[in-house]
C-alpha cells in the first residue's frame, strides 16, 4: 500500500540538518560535535543542490542568502 509523502526529500534533509545542528550545539567542543556539524553542513549542501536542480525559484538560494 502506497502512503502519500508528508514531506519532500529536501524538507526531510533540512529537518535532519537542523536537529543534528541543535544536538551538536548542546555538546562541549569535541570530535563528535565536529562530526555532527559537518553532517549538518553536508545536508545543507544537499538541500541547496536539490532545490537548485528542481528549479523551484522560491527555494533556490540567492547570493544574498549565502553567508
Amino acid at each position: 500500500m502506497h502512503r502519500p509523502h508528508d514531506m519532500s526529500i529536501g524538507e526531510k534533509w533540512q529537518k535532519i540538518a537542523d536537529e543534528t545542528r541543535t544536538q551538536a550545539h548542546a555538546m562541549p567542543p569535541c570530535e563528535k560535535r565536529d562530526d555532527l556539524l559537518k553532517k549538518a553542513r553536508q545536508l545543507d549542501v544537499a538541500v541547496n543542490l536539490n532545490n537548485w536542480l528542481s528549479g523551484d525559484p522560491k527555494t533556490t538560494a540567492t547570493k544574498a542568502d549565502v553567508k
